[in-house]
Formats: structure tokens, C-alpha cells, sequence
């Protein structure tokens, strides 16, 4: 008996190491780390328009958003906005911290330009003070062809067949551009407390099978039209020791609702009073 529980006691130990360092890996160390890209670009996919999409990764039971960038201990909401001309393509996820120009961040763009008779390209790329240098993530072929063709970074796959890509370019489209901003917020919009990114990961590690991260640029034109409209707050800018290290990340109780929130209230979030639509 004693053999045996001294056996399940190494092989507990075992798992949770390798637990452990399979997060280390797939931490950035960055802002990032609480927006998987992996899941914005899953539910981009599968989004049946633009709106829907905004509404999905700011849905506290999509478990997608996870950034508190002004550090309040209550998650931010996102907003998407796309730029571009004809078929190319530009959608900034963007937060706004506070008031004034000077306090919107850009998160991420998802890049998105027809290449083709039905076909198409996307990649979405953190913002630098988010996410580093140069961190792309793009949709991943089957592992059968890439093995075939034994260069993995070279297959480009075709997303005219994903719901929200056929959305895009159909023929009643307008470019979306969210009505929110900071203090008006949907009527559905509950900010609620970061989860911790151990917590966190845990929810999305099964969309790596499907996205990776790559160092090839593809949607250059509308990369060209999102560098002319790219936002930075100042404070994110200059502020390195953010969010990843932040207090609550390692007190935190594992998420939900902030206590201080209560279900309809009128109240905007960051305890002040906003409207909301």
C-alpha cells in the first residue's frame, strides 16, 4: 500500500510538471498572454458577421478576453473596427482605458485580403506592446499535407469558405466600425475579474491543433492600411511591468463576476457613470 501511494505521489508530481512547463511554453511573458490569439482567430471563423464576432470575444462565457490593461481588477471591453479598401481587409481589436485620445490601445488586427477567385488569406498580429515583435498567427493546414510537403510555413490556407469571410465579401457588407466606446458599452456587457492566465490557458491550449505562430508577413496591403490608423496609450507604452505580473493574477480566486457588479445595474464599468446602448 505504501508502494502504491508513493507511486501515484511521483506520477501526480510528474503530471503537474509537465503541466507547468507545457504553460511556461506557451507564455509570452507579455500583456498578451490574457487575449489567446489563437482563440480570437478560432472565433473569427466561426463568426457569422463582424458584430457577432465583437460580441463573442467579449462574451464573459466565451472565456476569451482576459486583458485588463488599466488595471482595475475588471476585464476591458474590446472593440473592432475595420479599415481598408475594396477586398483588403483590416479589423483592429482596440480597448480604450480611459478617456481621450491618449488612452486607446490597440491589441491586435486581424488581416484578411482576397487573393483570388475564392480565395482568401488572414493572419492576426498582436500589437508589439501587447504581444513583442512580430507575433503572427495564422489558420494551420492539415498536419498530413504540411508532412508531405515538408515546409510547414509555406502552405497558405484558403479561408473563403469560413462563415465570417463570405460575410465580408458579400454583397451587402458595410465595413464594420463598434458603436462603443469608453463609458457606452452594450446593454448585455458585464465587466467581470481576470482570471489567472494558469486558469486561463487552461481554456484555450486546444486551439493550438488548429493556428500557429509564423514569421511570414502575407496580407501586406492591408498591414499598409492598419499601420496609418495604429493607436497606442502612452501609459502601456512606458509601462513594462504589467498585467502578466500583476497582484491580482496570483491572489486571484480563478475569475468571475467582480463583486462590486451587480446583474442590470445602470452603472458603467470602472466606477464611474456611463451610458450604455
Amino acid at each position: 500500500m505504501k508502494c502504491l501511494k508513493f507511486t501515484v505521489a511521483i506520477a501526480t508530481m510528474l503530471w503537474m510538471q509537465t503541466v507547468s512547463f507545457a504553460q511556461e511554453k506557451d507564455s509570452l511573458g507579455e500583456i498578451g498572454d490574457n487575449l489567446d490569439l489563437f482563440a480570437v482567430l478560432d472565433a473569427f471563423k466561426n463568426a457569422e458577421s463582424i458584430e457577432a464576432f465583437e460580441k463573442t470575444i467579449n462574451d464573459p462565457d466565451q472565456k476569451i478576453n482576459n486583458l485588463d490593461l488599466n488595471e482595475d481588477d475588471e476585464v476591458d471591453y474590446i472593440q473592432v473596427h475595420d479599415e481598408g479598401e475594396d477586398d483588403v481587409h483590416a479589423f483592429i481589436l482596440r480597448i480604450d482605458l480611459g478617456e481621450g485620445d491618449d488612452e486607446t490601445q490597440d491589441v491586435a488586427v486581424i488581416e484578411l485580403e482576397k487573393s483570388g477567385d475564392n480565395q482568401a488569406t488572414i493572419q492576426i498580429v498582436g500589437d508589439e506592446e501587447i504581444y513583442g515583435t512580430d507575433y503572427i498567427v495564422e489558420p494551420k493546414e492539415d498536419e498530413a499535407i504540411t508532412k508531405r510537403l515538408m515546409m510547414p510555413n509555406v502552405v497558405v490556407v484558403n479561408v473563403w469558405l469560413w462563415p465570417s469571410v463570405r460575410f465580408v465579401y458579400g454583397p451587402t457588407y458595410v465595413r464594420w466600425r463598434s458603436p462603443y466606446r469608453w463609458g457606452i458599452y452594450p446593454k448585455w456587457w458585464r465587466p467581470w475579474k481576470p482570471y489567472r492566465w494558469g486558469v486561463y490557458h487552461g481554456f484555450h491550449a486546444h486551439h493550438h491543433a488548429h493556428f500557429h505562430v509564423v514569421k511570414v508577413r502575407r496580407c501586406t496591403k492591408a498591414h499598409g492600411f492598419y499601420v496609418k490608423k495604429r493607436r497606442t496609450a502612452v501609459r502601456i507604452k512606458h509601462h513594462k511591468n504589467h498585467h502578466s505580473h500583476h497582484p491580482h493574477h496570483k491572489t486571484s480566486n480563478g475569475g468571475g463576476k467582480s463583486p462590486n457588479v451587480k446583474a442590470g445595474s445602470k452603472t458603467s464599468h470602472r466606477g464611474r457613470a456611463g451610458r450604455r446602448r
